[in-house]
């Protein structure tokens, strides 16, 4: 198994593989078997939400880097046909390891009854302790694991985005004479942003 990034102390599986990475990501892959007369129509759903965009309520969950989930009606290389379909979520987010799938339980259960609810064994997603079990025993050992900022959540990364992009409107274009007021422009607008990265400094 290769790790790159470290989950958070507090409740990261109890010991488990997570236990051993470096960096401020934590990733989860879950795999549940599902029947195949509802493929359609829970490929449907997904693509329909796809083309909505992300929910309102879920881009607050800042803390979370990538959630996605696909509808698998075969594995690569399988020739035949296998009993089950199979619903993959993949994500990693910041935090711990609980705290996260109780977001989802707690902030979305209905969409995580819409979804999850095609599979096999799902308990439904209140209250929450049953949901955790039933992730847990469905989610699978990461082999591979790559953070490209281990150091930086979601929350830094997006303030460093939003610095770079004011100081290239502002900045980059600016002459000489108009630096020193192209300056106080750039710094007035991403002052926020900057503390927050001086707080971790």
């Amino acid at each position: 198994m290769i790790e790159i990034t470290d989950p958070p102390g507090e409740e990261s599986r109890d010991g488990s593989y997570l236990s051993s990475m470096a960096g401020r990501g934590t990733p989860l892959t879950v795999l549940t078997p599902m029947p195949r007369r509802w493929v359609p129509l829970l490929r449907g759903f997904l693509f329909l939400r796809r083309l909505l965009g992300a929910p309102s309520d879920l881009k607050r969950m800042s803390f979370i880097h990538f959630a996605h989930w696909s509808v698998l009606s075969r594995f690569p290389g399988q020739q035949r046909r296998s009993r089950y379909a199979y619903l993959l979520f993949r994500s990693d987010f910041n935090g711990a390891w609980g705290k996260y799938i109780d977001a989802f339980s707690l902030e979305i259960p209905a969409r995580m009854a819409l979804i999850w609810g095609w599979s096999y064994g799902f308990p439904g997603a209140l209250p929450p302790e049953p949901f955790r079990r039933y992730i847990r025993a469905n989610d699978l050992e990461v082999d591979h694991y790559y953070s490209a900022y281990p150091d930086s959540g979601v929350t830094e990364i997006g303030a460093a985005l939003r610095v770079r992009e004011a100081y290239e409107r502002h900045l980059g274009p600016a002459e000489p004479a108009a630096f020193g007021a192209a300056w106080r422009r750039f710094v007035d607008e991403v002052q926020g942003d900057l503390y927050s990265w001086e707080e971790r400094s």
